[in-house]
């Protein structure tokens, strides 16, 4: 018996690694700025990225510069003929088990003075980068320019609070960021609700621990083959409803039930993928 149940905890613990195992580790370096802005504003940058990004639950993020034994390689790297900052931080960082590194620059932030007969007011915009490097290849995976800024429903009375709320406001963003770029794929587990030919509601083994919340969208493919190649046809979309466990979620379906319910009747392989909702933003 005590055999039976080292092997249950054995096999438990291999399960539970394998689901932290599903998160992707991604390094956060350091955010440049330009001449015309402060360091200041470029570290809250990064903080608010940083913070936005981490909230989504999707990946495990490793700050570089809280190790120290990490930026001193990146430095002695540098310091060696004919290697730039971008492949030292790539070399360097290899070691830490990370799949991503994320660097960013912000290039500008100007705030404009508002007034009117009663009162006066300042306004500001942010422009930045953000560049995502993959670790095994060096690839740039993207370099994508953005704004924000602060809002016009708020009234600054100095410069330096719109400023900040502007910089603050990039994590209002950055949920398309995240869906486009680190997506989650899995699978329509069984039909929870239907009516009559139409698929109402489905459990997909998608949960809470890759960071699944209500409202999540997701498309949904068929696997189809075509001369011997297998594509991903998008035949329908369903909404998190709600988080059941942590690799379980229940959805809504939300196009194309029809499609689905025949699909899944008739055996075909589904799989379900983050979808980037752009109407919300």
């Amino acid at each position: 018996m005590k055999r039976v149940v080292l092997s249950f905890i054995s096999v438990l613990c291999a399960v539970v690694v394998m689901a932290q195992a599903k998160k992707d580790v991604l390094c956060v370096y350091d955010f440049s700025y330009s001449s015309s802005v402060g360091s200041n504003y470029a570290e809250m940058l990064r903080n608010t990225v940083v913070d936005g990004i981490n909230k989504m639950g999707r990946l495990k993020i490793v700050d570089v510069n809280n190790d120290e034994l990490v930026r001193a390689e990146i430095k002695r790297r540098m310091q060696e003929s004919a290697i730039n900052e971008e492949n030292a931080l790539i070399e360097s960082i290899k070691t830490l088990g990370a799949k991503y590194i994320m660097t960013g620059h912000l290039a500008s932030l100007t705030a404009t003075k508002k007034s009117s007969e009663k009162s006066t007011w300042y306004t500001a915009k942010a422009t930045f980068q953000i560049k995502l490097f993959s670790v095994a290849d060096g690839e740039v995976i993207c370099n994508d320019t953005r704004e924000s800024s602060s809002s016009f429903l708020s009234s600054h009375s100095t410069a330096d609070d719109a400023r900040s709320e502007a910089v603050k406001y990039a994590a209002l963003n950055l949920d398309d960021f995240v869906n486009t770029y680190f997506p989650v794929e899995g699978a329509i587990l069984e039909v929870a609700e239907a009516k009559k030919n139409e698929a109402k509601k489905v459990y997909i083994d998608l949960g809470s621990d890759l960071g699944m919340t209500k409202g999540q969208k997701f498309d949904v493919r068929e696997v189809r083959e075509i001369a011997g190649r297998k594509i991903n046809k998008v035949i329908g979309e369903v909404k998190v409803e709600a988080v059941e466990a942590g690799d379980i979620s229940l959805c809504k379906v939300t196009k194309n039930g029809k499609a689905i319910q025949a699909a899944i009747n008739e055996g075909k392989t589904l799989s379900v993928i983050t979808k980037v909702d752009n109407s919300i933003f």
